[in-house]
């Protein structure tokens, strides 16, 4: 496995949203990097460690929750180094081409921000991996289990030395679970993006055909464009027909779907997914499954629900602009 650094960070985040442009496109901040804590694993053993606190400049003031949840005072925060100088001595010392682990997928994220925002390497680093997802595949996870980072702690019956929430600390957390897993194995075996992107959309447990993914792009609504909602019947490969309204619903915030019709074959579902790992850029793919006759009553109640939905919205917002026309007029 050679090297893997191991590391963990806490963020600040504002009283109000902060947004940046990046590839011309408006972008929600997730927080501002105040703690940054790695450890070096060299053939399984902790061989360095890193610690370095940030001072903010985007959220300057500390937030109660984030002082609650790790300890650290607006003093400490008001001493720290400046963001853009921590980040450049984190880079030099995990080196340009180091890989990274984390717990999770939250860090990733926040520090490809952080480092688009302070002008520095936003492409770094090139491979990140999450100790999680190796250690539930090595270690199932069983019914109600939680998978926080001190609940695997004790299941794994590591000495807590030292508190939780402090990055240093949490790395070090995390590098000691690692010595429990086979690191190599789960890197080898680790699922690329569009493997990940597949796997979301594409469940073991649905017969979803056809997939097909899109480049990436900074632009999180890339997937109301027509191309991307244009597909073909699995059975025959003829282009599939959506209604006059062109109805696309929800699932959560990164799915939506639609029945769309094949003239020789019947119903079909389509299904978009979005996914973002690394804060920046979403990744995006298609995928169809033949609807039987549940999901297309499902489908249709669903979709008279939301037409239902659409039309009370447009009756209040038309109310509204009355009552304004009739106040402009007092």
């Amino acid at each position: 496995m050679g090297e893997l650094v191991v590391f963990d960070m806490e963020w600040n985040m504002g009283y109000a949203p902060k947004t940046f442009l990046y590839q011309g496109v408006e972008q929600v901040l997730r927080g501002e990097i105040i703690q940054i804590g790695a450890v070096k694993l060299r053939d399984g053993k902790l061989a360095d460690r890193f610690s370095v606190l940030l001072k903010p400049s985007i959220f300057p003031r500390l937030h109660h929750h984030v002082a609650k949840v790790t300890g650290l005072s607006q003093k400490q925060l008001d001493a720290g180094m400046p963001i853009a100088e921590g980040l450049r001595q984190f880079i030099q010392w995990c080196g340009p081409d180091a890989q990274l682990a984390e717990w999770g997928l939250d860090d990733v994220p926040v520090l490809r921000q952080n480092l688009v925002l302070y002008g520095l390497e936003e492409n770094w680093p090139c491979h990140w991996y999450d100790v999680q997802k190796i250690f539930t595949t090595q270690h199932p996870r069983q019914p109600g289990e939680s998978m926080t980072l001190e609940a695997v702690v004790e299941r794994m019956g590591i000495e807590k030395q030292d508190s939780f929430h402090d990055a240093l600390s949490d790395a070090v957390y995390t590098a000691q679970i690692c010595t429990f897993l086979d690191m190599e194995k789960g890197i080898q075996e680790y699922p690329t993006e569009e493997q990940l992107l597949q796997e979301l959309l594409c469940p073991a447990d649905k017969n979803r055909q056809d997939y097909t993914s899109w480049p990436k792009s900074a632009d999180g609504e890339t997937w109301c464009e027509p191309s991307m909602r244009q597909a073909s019947c699995p059975h025959c490969g003829a282009p599939l027909e959506l209604d006059d309204q062109d109805i696309w619903l929800r699932k959560g915030n990164n799915s939506m779907y639609s029945l769309a019709q094949c003239k020789e074959h019947g119903p079909v579902m389509i299904w978009l997914r979005r996914m973002r790992l690394d804060g920046l850029l979403y990744s995006f793919a298609r995928a169809t499954e033949v609807a039987d006759e549940q999901q297309t009553k499902k489908w249709q109640k669903e979709r008279r629900a939301a037409l239902a939905r659409a039309e009370r919205k447009k009756q209040e917002m038309a109310a509204l602009a009355l009552e304004r026309v009739k106040n402009a007029g007092r």
